[in-house]
């Protein structure tokens, strides 16, 4: 090789590091198989497909120069709902939305949100401190790499829960007997009203609302607009439940190990971008879909701080029921309070103490 190539070779590995570009000796293109449960009408599939997907295969293309080759699969399939944490951790799947709620044993400790009712209904402001506390409390992803062969990527939020039936309703008095949806973790906020749980999902929500299988559902705004949900019930009382992590994009911890150490360092980093991410485009859909509730006919209205504290003190004490719970399962129950901590020093205040009560 002559002097001059070798000063060429020499001037664009030093431009490389300049500018903090890998040089590989040969590039690579990295098949990845991505899926989820849900369809895209999720505002989470939507982000993984939209936002992250095309900005991990951008930085890894202008930062390494190899690159993402993605085989992507939704709405079940290549996992379906409740089946996705075991695609990823066989190696079926690299990545995938586990969705922590369709979890509700394997990831008790990662459903902390569920477990402090009546959090912030900001998916900003959750998103943000979901993301804090999967690094303050690490055992969340020890959990996920040791038991289950995964490594954390993100955590994706929803917004804030409300009630949407198909009958009218004003004090908790009035949900005794009636047959409400729920998912998983979310049983918790129907415990002690009166109301009849019923275990669903929103693949299915329409039809069993058509049906009468159940009256109402424990539901964010924006997937009744996403779903159609509004035209088989009318009346969303928004509670302020609280936005609430459910998405979590994980990767398999073979593939991850696989990929250059320039390439991991970027997956994990969109992977936060993915969470500060999805905080904002979920404030921005929540907004949006209310007033297109509003605009589709049904009668949105929101509870008053003394019905907040009235449902709340009709509810088990469920930070302690789950902490104690949680524990028992050999997992952080101490996420909880770190989490109700985490939304306190963000400025929110609870409509029932439960720290205090611990």
């Amino acid at each position: 090789m002559s002097k001059t190539c070798l000063l060429g070779r020499a001037a664009a590995i030093a431009a490389c590091t300049l500018f903090g570009l890998a040089a590989p000796a040969s590039a690579e293109t990295f098949k990845l198989k991505i899926g989820a449960g849900h369809v895209p009408a999720g505002l989470w599939v939507q982000t993984i497909r939209d936002f992250y997907m095309p900005r991990l295969a951008e930085r890894v293309e202008k930062e390494t120069g190899h690159k993402i080759d993605w085989t992507p699969g939704w709405g079940g399939s290549l996992c379906k709902i409740g089946e996705c944490l075991e695609a990823v951790e066989s190696g079926l799947l690299d990545m995938a939305d586990v969705h922590v709620p369709t979890e509700p044993a394997k990831l008790l400790a990662h459903n902390f949100t569920f477990f402090a009712p009546f959090g912030s209904p900001d998916p900003r402001v959750v998103a943000k401190a979901v993301g804090e506390i999967y690094q303050k409390v690490p055992q969340l992803k020890k959990v996920l790499e040791d038991k289950y062969s995964q490594i954390y990527v993100g955590a994706g939020v929803v917004g804030s829960y409300g009630l949407i039936t198909n009958f009218k309703w004003d004090k908790v008095t009035d949900l005794k007997g009636r047959k409400i949806a729920a998912i998983g973790p979310n049983f918790a906020w129907l415990q002690g009203t009166g109301a009849v749980p019923v275990q669903s999902n929103l693949n299915e929500a329409y039809t069993s609302m058509q049906s009468g299988v159940y009256e109402g559902w424990v539901m964010l705004a924006e997937p009744i607009v996403s779903f159609k949900l509004n035209e088989v019930s009318k009346q969303f009382l928004e509670m302020d439940f609280g936005a609430i992590h459910t998405p979590l994009l994980t990767i398999n911890k073979d593939t991850f190990k696989g990929l250059p150490a320039n390439v991991q360092k970027i997956v994990l980093e969109v992977g936060a971008e993915f969470t500060a991410r999805m905080g904002e485009v979920t404030w921005q859909k929540q907004v949006e879909s209310v007033a297109k509730l509003k605009e589709l006919g049904v009668d949105v209205r929101p509870a008053t701080n003394d019905m907040r504290v009235e449902y709340a003190k009709q509810l088990a004490n469920v930070p302690k029921v789950r902490f104690e719970e949680i524990n028992k399962a050999g997992m952080p129950g101490e996420v909880i309070y770190e989490y109700i901590k985490t939304l306190k020093a963000a400025g929110h205040t609870f409509p029932r103490d439960w720290a205090a009560e611990r």
